[in-house]
Formats: C-alpha cells, structure tokens, sequence
C-alpha cells in the first residue's frame, strides 16, 4: 500500500472520509498552541491556492481561507465584533487594500526611525543597494 506524506492540518471530516474510503491516515489531534500554528500555515496554504485556482474555484478557495482565519479567531477568543473594530481601525489609520498601491522599495533617512524600524524588521525589509 503506498503512503503519501500530509504534514498539514486537514478539516475535521477529512480522516473519517480516508477512513471511509479504506485508507489508514497516521493522525493526531494538535494541542492548541501548535493547532493555532497550524491554522495559521493553512491560511498561507490556501491563499497560495488561490493563486492557481480557475476562476469558477476562486470562492471555494476563499472560503477555506475563510474558514481557517474564522476557527483561529475562535482559538484566540475574539469575536467578529473585535474584528471589525480592528479592521476599523487599521482602514482609518492606514487605509485598506483598494487602490492597489504596491511599493517596490523605499528610500530614508540614515538616522530616521524608519530605517531603524526597517533594519530591525530584515526578515521583512532587506536592505538594498
């Protein structure tokens, strides 16, 4: 019998349908410190899918996306409300994603708190030349 490597989170009624179906997944239920990892590996997972989605499967890949940010929402006890209200705020103070505005790189000051905020965030913000 061959054996395909998962290594992911999967929804809850995938193990009963490879059950089901007579395959033997090697599983287990993720405490919740690492289940909220998890959730948050989904989330880049199934935006990436989306990428590579026809058009006619874009909502479906959404909604798994969806789905994953509403159960870690649910993990971190937050509310739709705490959402919003965040999702308000972040709008006023910064805008939201409309225009499409995408910067390719910035230049500052040496000496600004920017370019200390940048370095101190590399991972994020490589310095170029």
């Amino acid at each position: 019998m061959p054996k395909f490597k998962f290594a992911k989170l999967v929804r809850d009624k995938i193990v009963e349908h490879q059950l089901a179906s007579g395959a033997l997944p090697v599983y287990r239920q993720l405490p919740p410190d690492e289940h909220k990892r998890e959730l948050i590996n989904k989330i880049i997972e199934e935006a990436q899918e989306i990428i590579l989605a026809k058009p006619e499967e874009i909502a479906m890949e959404i909604a798994d996306v969806q789905q994953a940010l509403d159960d870690l929402k649910q993990k971190y006890g937050l509310t739709s409300e705490d959402i919003a209200k965040a999702q308000i705020a972040k709008n006023e103070k910064n805008g939201a994603f409309t225009k499409g505005l995408f910067v390719d790189y910035v230049k500052v000051d040496s000496d600004s708190q920017w370019a200390a905020y940048y370095r101190d965030n590399a991972e994020r913000y490589p310095e170029i030349d």
